[in-house]
């Protein structure tokens, strides 16, 4: 059985992408779960030992592996799937070629007023919780 990918070279980054997230979201799931069972006290023994390494074992490490695995072969299958392959070919497709992106003056120019117009928001909420709250120590005095 050979493995060749759906319409290699297209879509690499949509497609590499969604496989770094399932590896991703598979690696803290295996780190969450060891931690869990750890935190328990559970699998703390060695399940068997391998051959000529002389190491052992334990539940916890193994079960954390067979978490892992699916998202393993899901991230695999997807990035060959020719449904969602073809979808994420298309996006890819998309945002190179059909997408208008800010020039980078015009991208700092609205990143300034947003931070400038969050500014005055503050500013304004401070303002209005200082005379609530003045209000309620004159109510409450």
């Amino acid at each position: 059985m050979s493995f060749r990918l759906y319409k290699e070279g297209q879509g690499k980054w949509a497609r590499g992408v969604l496989a770094v997230i399932l590896f991703g979201v598979g690696l803290f799931a295996t780190v969450s779960i060891a931690n869990w069972l750890e935190g328990n006290g559970t699998g703390d023994g060695d399940l068997f030992t391998i051959p000529f390494l002389e190491l052992g074992v334990q539940t916890r490490s193994l079960v954390s592996v067979l978490v892992f695995v699916p998202f393993l072969l899901a991230g695999i299958w997807y990035y060959n799937k020719p449904s969602l392959s073809d979808f994420l070919i298309d996006t890819e497709a998309e945002l190179e070629n059909k997408v208008t992106w800010p020039t980078r003056e015009e991208t700092t120019r609205n990143s300034l007023v947003v931070c400038v117009t969050a500014v005055i928001i503050l500013g304004w909420i401070m303002l209005a919780d200082g005379l609530l709250q003045v209000a309620k120590n004159w109510v409450y005095a």
